[in-house]
């Protein structure tokens, strides 16, 4: 009688992998509370992706022309060579029809999420059909915090094929929180969310085939890159490389991958042709590359204070330490090798967007997609470290390995410092606008006076000259007045800008120092039968010089007079709003500045001594 083979896991075997599940439950747990509970929403890219879900729940369209979206204004959006409705740039105008702009991968793979938030009331439409922004904003946060949990136990799954426990949890809880996982990805679904979790479990595939601990599928490891294009084109950097290593080493297998990838590709332009009448969407053309700005995007991207790679994730900096000090030890090389080329080939291809300091971010988010490269390098590179210990022994390296410790600890700590500051302090998001909108003046991100993750820890810095007023009248919905605007400002919003804080400061200077006349136009952040009233304590030089009570939301005209002895070649006119508030605390919106006065201009008349 031929009794049927069976196969019996190993006691220890399986031990070690109940541990390992009960592990990456806390971690998942505790990244996903962590991220849940951080304040900072970064909705700006993302804006409408969630109503692209629904409309393919609702319609099984991709046009959003079921929905309330005004159309009366036009404008062509200046980074990006496509018609967009004015003031919703992710909203593309294609003949009759509205699409999002954005790539399409993220609210297509958001679909299951999305409706399953339906069933508990969320939604990113209203009844009417108008677009529901608190729905969005909900759906977006939960689903983005939820993702990148699930990408913190990939981190420790990876780092579990070759390193014990312990190492593997500090790894891929301190590459989650020390890096733009924490402080971009989880914050909204920005396009690099999905592909973050994507090339985590490509490259956790790679790794288990390499480490004989897993197999190489194909067939799932194509379909994963074909879906990190499909959520954001600059992914075919890294499908580049993974391509050329499957040819090279996989070889009987490169067959059923390439095919799989080219009948997904097929599908995407298939998708592109009916819905636009072209090849790829406009969001994918090359023609959106311009090596005009390239070495100083290099370099912003790199080491600049407010979008270096370097500055946001020291942590990089000793894992390259580890790696050339003892490559010798490195195991499996080939996939190391394969991630070197892939990283440095992505730096240079988003240092060739015009626009490279990527709009209002926090910190390097066009690098973000490389984290998942990074903690594999990080793997090898621990292991390497451990094997030359194991090699050597503990006694003769002692002094050698409690420096490496501290110095690896320390980074690690000011990368979780860094980030966590991106994702926990509204102050460094506001830093984009703050001022100066880092759109109009990406010089900005040079600026060690203030780097963004240190916004609202030190003062924002004087500008190094103070713009002279005779008789001038500053337009605060203008570039021109970013000049003038100290601390407390937000962005210009049309023919105006709002105060955000309780303090903001405008800055000016004056040839002569004569008595001079204020005249200003503005209206107050009012709620009926809530907040009655802004009332603006108005200083000059530190000097007090009046208080205005602003009573109503209408711009009115409110003068003030600046008295000669209080006045100063620079000078720094305060603005205190005791009664700033957010919307959001009122229930009014997701609008979470403190808001009191809008100004829409504010003339200077200078008083000469015969006057």
């Amino acid at each position: 009688m031929i009794r049927p083979v069976s196969f019996h896991m190993p006691r220890s075997l399986r031990n070690s992998l109940r541990s390992d599940h009960s592990i990456a439950a806390l971690i998942f747990l505790f990244t996903l509370l962590l991220f849940v509970r951080s304040p900072v929403f970064q909705g700006t890219d993302s804006g409408y992706s969630m109503l692209l879900s629904q409309s393919l729940i609702d319609y099984g369209s991709f046009k959003l022309d079921n929905y309330a979206i005004p159309r009366t204004e036009l404008a062509d959006w200046v980074y990006g060579n496509y018609l967009s409705v004015k003031n919703i740039y992710q909203i593309e105008v294609v003949g009759d029809h509205l699409y999002y702009y954005f790539p399409p991968g993220t609210p297509v793979l958001s679909v299951p999420y999305v409706f399953l938030m339906n069933r508990f009331g969320i939604s990113a439409a209203n009844e009417d059909g108008t677009y529901n922004l608190k729905g969005e904003h909900q759906i977006e946060a939960s689903l983005a915090a939820l993702l990148m949990a699930v990408l913190a136990c990939v981190f420790f799954y990876t780092a579990r094929l070759l390193l014990p426990k312990s190492w593997s949890v500090i790894i891929a809880v301190g590459c989650a929180l020390g890096s733009q996982v924490w402080s971009t990805a989880s914050r909204a679904m920005w396009s690099e969310t999905w592909g973050l979790l994507l090339l985590g479990l490509a490259l956790w595939m790679l790794l288990a085939a390499e480490t004989g601990k897993g197999k190489l599928r194909p067939v799932l490891l194509a379909s994963l890159l074909a879906w990190m294009y499909f959520v954001r084109p600059t992914n075919s950097v890294t499908i580049l490389g993974v391509s050329i290593y499957v040819l090279i080493f996989y070889r009987r297998k490169f067959l059923s991958f390439a095919l799989t990838g080219s009948l997904w590709l097929a599908g995407f332009v298939l998708y592109s042709w009916h819905n636009f009448g072209r090849l790829l969407p406009s969001y994918y053309e090359a023609s959106r590359l311009s090596f005009d700005s390239f070495w100083v995007a290099l370099a912003g991207n790199l080491v600049s204070p407010g979008r270096g790679l370097l500055v946001y994730v020291p942590w990089i900096l000793f894992v390259a330490y580890l790696l050339i000090r003892y490559w010798r030890y490195v195991p499996h090389k080939k996939v190391l090798i394969l991630s070197l080329p892939v990283v440095v080939a992505h730096l240079l291809v988003v240092s060739s967007f015009g626009h490279w300091w990527g709009g209002h971010g926090f910190g390097a988010r066009f690098m973000t997609s490389m984290i998942p490269w990074f903690v594999l390098q990080t793997v090898l590179a621990v292991r390497a470290w451990l094997n030359e210990r194991e090699k050597r022994g503990e006694i003769p390296s002692r002094i050698t390995w409690r420096a490496q410790i501290t110095m690896g600890a320390l980074l690690l700590l000011l990368s979780v410092f860094i980030n966590g500051r991106g994702a926990m302090s509204r102050k460094t998001w506001e830093w984009n606008v703050r001022r100066l909108d880092i759109d109009r003046h990406p010089e900005k991100v040079w600026d060690w006076r203030e780097p963004q993750f240190l916004a609202g820890l030190v003062e924002s810095p004087q500008p190094k000259s103070f713009p002279i007023v005779n008789d001038t009248t500053v337009e605060f919905g203008k570039a021109e007045s970013d000049d003038y605007m100290g601390y407390g400002w937000s962005g210009s919003e049309g023919n105006f800008r709002w105060s955000d804080g309780r303090k903001a400061a405008l800055l000016f200077g004056l040839e002569r120092t004569d008595g001079m006349l204020v005249r200003m136009k503005m209206g107050a952040f009012i709620v009926p039968d809530q907040l009655d009233s802004q009332r603006v304590n108005i200083s000059l030089n530190g000097r007090p010089i009046t208080t205005l009570t602003l009573t109503t939301r209408d711009a009115d005209v409110y003068e003030i007079a600046l008295p000669k002895e209080a006045l100063a070649s620079e000078n720094v006119l305060i603005f205190e709003l005791p009664n700033a508030a957010s919307p959001y605390s009122f229930g009014l919106n997701e609008d979470r500045r403190e808001l009191g006065v809008a100004v829409e201009w504010m003339q200077f008349q200078t008083r000469r001594a015969s006057q």
